[in-house]
């Protein structure tokens, strides 16, 4: 279980994009709900989310949304937590938006946010959402990000996000403007202070509003996950992360 000061926070997964990479994959249903293993990766996450503590998790939806609806029914009806929360949105507004949009919902001052299609793939004894919340110091960050070194992320071809300035385990970190051969890439979970969507006008606006502002005033932090982070954006990163998972004999949740 959590330790005590973590049992306050709230989970959001986002789920309301489009998929439009996904191709066929997402024709019928929202991009969360694509299935490996034989379980949707929303399933997984919130699997995960349940083991870790979590009690309640906020579903940001738009494309599909009835798909997401389904589930969350279901879903709700066979486990005790978390308990979801389901946050629609007519119109998409992106990722900062839609939080923002959902803030009612939190009752926790901070917020633990990941991507619908993000998967991670631990090392024994690791778990990253107790490691995000042990470590975010709500005085010293706004933001902290989950970050995996590129030889460990499964389905991406870029060149990474972050690069960290101190050996620490949670450390302030910069943008990779130069292509840094030792960034880090985001995994797409991190803890947001739910303050900070109050400071923003705008309804429809993207996360890296946040990420800039935390960075100039060296709020922005990162921490580096043990294990793998699987990149589901495409139908060829979808295989390449079914192979890998068959390769390593890894059993998601």
């Amino acid at each position: 279980m959590l330790i005590k000061k973590e049992k306050s926070i709230d989970a959001m997964i986002l789920s309301a994009g489009r998929g439009k990479r996904m191709m066929y994959n997402t024709k019928y249903k929202a991009k969360p709900l694509i299935r490996i293993q034989g379980k949707a990766l929303l399933e997984i996450n919130l699997r995960n989310l349940s083991l870790s503590g979590i009690k309640k998790c906020v579903i940001n939806t738009s494309y599909k949304h009835q798909t997401i609806y389904k589930f969350i029914k279901n879903f709700a009806y066979k486990n005790k937590y978390p308990k979801l929360f389901p946050s629609y949105e007519k119109n998409r507004l992106e990722t900062g938006g839609g939080i923002k949009n959902a803030l009612n919902l939190f009752d926790s001052n901070k917020i633990l946010v990941l991507n619908g299609d993000s998967l991670l793939a631990n090392k024994p004894n690791e778990n990253p959402i107790k490691k995000l919340c042990a470590n975010f110091n709500s005085y010293e960050m706004d933001v902290l990000l989950l970050l995996a070194p590129k030889k460990f992320v499964v389905g991406y071809n870029g060149s990474g996000d972050f690069i960290k300035t101190s050996k620490k385990i949670s450390s302030i970190i910069q943008r990779n403007k130069n292509k840094d051969h030792k960034s880090l890439v985001f995994t797409g979970w991190q803890i947001v202070k739910k303050e900070l969507f109050n400071q923003v006008s705008l309804d429809n606006f993207s996360l890296n509003i946040l990420y800039d502002r935390a960075e100039k005033e060296k709020k922005l932090f990162g921490i580096t996950h043990k294990g793998n982070f699987l990149h589901l954006s495409t139908p060829k990163s979808y295989l390449q992360v079914e192979s890998f998972l068959s390769k390593n004999k890894i059993k998601l949740l």
